[in-house]
């Protein structure tokens, strides 16, 4: 167990030509098409083929199949976590928060690379919208705005090797390792009494990422105009964000809330 553990966390990566993966998807006409292919096309082709094989919502294998998706995701992003926490930390000990926000050696030391990951792993969460289709449900507005949104800030942010992004993946993977460790127990039948407090934490994170991604304009002569549109780009996309998780938080917590006590 020690030796996988070890793997996991040291080796996995290794070998692995991970700058032709980062260059295919810092091409924007690969962005800009698998972008596409999220809205426009893959909704009807899911939904197309889910009818083809008359896949039902309750079918063991899509059960279990959507638990290996949640699970592999949840340590994933403990992987990232784990990675990517330790580098600011010792990074901040050492140098300070100028040196955090301004340094190109602690993008080009590690954090980098981990980022590039993180950022290609958000094209593997559109499975999360495609399995909603496979199970005969809608997706939300606000899972379509989140999962083409945070693909093109990423590609804005690793492409200007942006250090502020240190907020956005280590909160990121962090928030994501609950959630899908709670979706993969969800999966099984399992119903946490702590969603709510995860919903929470996720709005608590966005308004902590975007605020601490925001001092980088303390440091305003060390930022390139490619970051900072970036940063002004996920800036935006955040505010929609925070504003949609809100109305969501309401309708499904506050407002239930409020019916059982009329009742």
């Amino acid at each position: 167990m020690a030796s996988l553990v070890n793997w996991i966390f040291t080796d996995m990566f290794s070998g692995v030509p991970w700058m032709v993966l980062f260059s295919t998807f810092h091409n924007p006409s690969i962005v800009v098409a698998s972008l596409f292919f999220y809205l426009a096309i893959s909704k009807q082709l899911t939904a197309f083929i889910r009818d083809a094989i008359k896949l039902s919502p309750k079918s063991t294998a899509l059960k279990y199949s959507v638990f290996i998706h949640n699970l592999l995701l949840a340590v994933f992003s403990l992987v990232v976590f784990v990675k990517t926490a330790p580098l600011v930390v010792s990074h901040f000990a050492a140098y300070g928060n100028e040196s955090l926000h301004c340094s190109p050696t602690f993008w080009t030391d590690g954090f980098g690379f981990w980022a590039n990951v993180f950022y290609v792993s958000k094209y593997w969460e559109f499975i999360d919208s495609w399995i909603l289709i496979l199970k005969g449900k809608e997706c939300s507005f606000l899972q379509i705005y989140h999962h083409t949104g945070i693909a093109i800030a990423m590609f804005l942010g690793t492409r200007s090797m942006s250090n502020w992004l240190l907020w956005v993946v280590v909160l990121n993977s962090f928030i994501h390792t609950l959630m899908y460790t709670y979706f993969s127990a969800a999966t099984l039948g399992y119903r946490s009494p702590l969603a709510q407090a995860l919903t929470t934490a996720q709005l608590t994170q966005f308004v902590t990422g975007i605020i601490g991604a925001s001092s980088s304009y303390i440091y305003n002569d060390c930022v390139n105009d490619d970051q900072r549109n970036a940063l002004i780009f996920i800036q935006t996309y955040a505010v929609g964000l925070i504003y949609l998780f809100y109305q969501m938080f309401q309708a499904k917590y506050k407002n239930k809330k409020q019916k059982q006590k009329k009742k």
